[in-house]
């Protein structure tokens, strides 16, 4: 198209070299970066390190080697009732000597003649159930407590492999039966899937992300578009314009430089945020390797949610993304060609309003609830390119609809933007000379439509 290139070019250059668009391009782009990459290890400093071992509070039955270590000698009774000898600890525990009493009161005069190292422990049954407590004096100290906390703890563990030798089961027995079974997920059809809770997340919350990205991205860059298409014409420099270069090439040339533009801002500070929580992930588990951190266990969802979807859909739901984005600014340009001035840009942008709108309610209230749950197939709405741009990436990453029906979609969009792109220059011919008030939308159909 003859002047295509020459009006790209220069239209970026214009938009780039504007205050507003370096300014806020820089300002949010460092700030996205940094703000993630300095409150991340700061905030982890400040937070106590997960990794660190707690000491057992009183009163707890933890097992704890160090105070283990220093049990010497184990003095028990039992009040089972179950008839059996309960002489056979010995046998499962050799680096501590046990010695079986006839009641919890000489259990407690030996342990305390034996001396240090010595805890006294009673057995018992209650309800079907085999329970171990602690025997300790009164006002005893806080490590003696726990010391005799670790021998129960101890001493329960063997309790099984006890109970299967008074019974009398031979020594292969007991090893079978102190195998520990596992628990497998079911397979096959409607079989439970490890990931299925993260899949259902992602499900249920990349259909409102994706459609709000589109629509605050519409909404933020949609006037820059049609502000460059009426520039020429508040300039007077229309006319020069027209005898040089096409009208069709002139519009494609801005719509083109406006999406580019707009995208390569939107890439830097997706980009700066991306490089900034990395890095602020990065620093704040140098700090703390096993911290529990709620924004640092999003990035984990986040790279495993990743790990779902293959590169050619994520590829393919992108580029319909930007192709709908295209879309709308060709919907700009041709609002912006009806207009001969500012003023009345407001006036002439209800047709991208409507549609813009239009399909966000359509979309809202028939097919959002079913984007990533329907069937297997494919719906009206992932053929229409003004709802195609909001739901079928979602349901192409889902796998709910193939990789053709992608493809298929993205053709659609973009060779509509281009469409409408074609009557945005026909509309800015036909109004190059035109006097008055911005027409109506039925009058904008009738010139759009029009043959000239």
């Amino acid at each position: 198209m003859k002047g295509f290139s020459q009006v790209f070019a220069f239209t970026c250059k214009q938009i780039a070299d504007k205050k507003n668009y370096k300014n806020w391009t820089i300002i949010l782009a460092l700030l996205l970066f940094l703000l993630p990459a300095v409150l991340l290890p700061l905030a982890e400093r400040g937070r106590e390190d997960p990794g660190a071992q707690e000491v057992p509070a009183p009163g707890s039955s933890y097992e704890d080697p160090d105070y283990l270590s220093r049990v010497k000698a184990v003095f028990y009774a039992v009040e089972t009732g179950d008839g059996y000898a309960w002489d056979s600890l010995a046998l499962f525990d050799e680096a501590r000597e046990y010695r079986l009493c006839e009641s919890r009161a000489e259990a407690l005069l030996q342990a305390k003649e034996y001396g240090e190292g010595a805890c006294c422990l009673l057995i018992r049954k209650v309800q079907d159930a085999y329970t171990v407590s602690a025997l300790v004096p009164d006002k005893a100290e806080e490590e003696a407590v726990d010391t005799a906390l670790a021998a129960a703890a101890n001493v329960a563990a063997r309790i099984p492999a006890c109970l299967l030798h008074e019974m009398g089961a031979s020594e292969k027995e007991m090893q079978a039966l102190s195998v520990p079974i596992g628990i497998v997920a079911p397979e096959g059809e409607g079989a439970s899937d490890p990931t299925s809770v993260m899949k259902e997340i992602a499900g249920f919350a990349l259909p409102y992300v994706n459609i709000m990205l589109i629509y605050f991205l519409v909404l933020f860059y949609g006037n820059t578009v049609a502000n460059h298409v009426i520039l020429e014409k508040t300039s007077k420099l229309m006319d020069t314009f027209l005898l040089s270069v096409k009208p069709k090439a002139m519009i494609m040339g801005k719509v083109m430089a406006a999406w580019c533009t707009s995208l390569l801002q939107l890439s830097l500070w997706i980009a700066a945020l991306v490089c900034g929580c990395s890095l602020g992930a990065h620093l704040a588990r140098s700090i703390h390797p096993g911290s529990t951190m709620g924004i640092l266990r999003f990035f984990d969802f986040l790279g495993t949610v990743m790990r779902f979807y293959s590169p050619i859909r994520i590829i393919i739901a992108l580029l319909i993304i930007a192709a709908g984005f295209l879309l709308y600014c060709s919907l700009a340009g041709l609002a912006g060609s009806f207009a001969s001035k500012p003023e009345e840009l407001a006036a002439s942008m209800q047709i991208f309003q409507l549609v813009l709108i239009a399909s966000y309610l359509v979309v809202l209230l028939t097919s959002l609830r079913n984007i990533s749950s329907a069937s297997t197939g494919i719906e009206w709405y992932d053929f229409v390119p003004f709802t195609a741009m909001m739901v079928t990436p979602v349901r192409l990453l889902m796998g709910v609809v193939p990789v053709w029906a992608g493809l298929v979609c993205l053709l659609l969009t973009a060779g509509l933007a281009l469409l409408v792109t074609y009557l945005a220059g026909k509309v800015y011919s036909m109004m190059s000379l035109y006097k008055g008030n911005v027409p109506r939308i039925n009058e904008m159909l009738k010139i759009i439509f029009s043959k000239a």
